[in-house]
């Protein structure tokens, strides 16, 4: 099973290094605690309270519940969110999944 795993993980890797999640644009998050939290691959902004900020990304959209929410950095896919981070949720149209902090 071990080779197979290895040889999927080289299979997933394109000629330029970029591994499946890039190439689909799949949310990448980053938490730091729970004060910050980075998300790479999102498609914008749909909400934005000091309470909570709903981004639209791949297959749906992530909703990120909170404190005093403030956004120190956005680019075009990219962004920094700092505040007592109490939640993050992925709402996909067919699924529906929570992680708690």
């Amino acid at each position: 099973m071990g080779k197979l795993r290895s040889f999927i993980n080289k299979r997933a890797k394109t000629t330029i290094g970029m591994t499946m999640d890039m190439q689909i644009k799949l949310p990448r998050i980053t938490m730091i605690g729970d004060l910050h939290v980075y998300i790479e691959n999102h498609r914008g902004i749909l909400r934005f309270t000091a309470d909570e900020i709903e981004l639209n990304v791949s297959g749906g959209t992530l909703l990120i519940n909170g404190e005093e929410l403030v956004i120190k950095m956005l680019l075009s896919e990219e962004i920094l969110i700092e505040g007592m981070i109490r939640s993050i949720t992925n709402q996909y149209s067919t699924d529906q999944s929570e992680v708690k902090t």
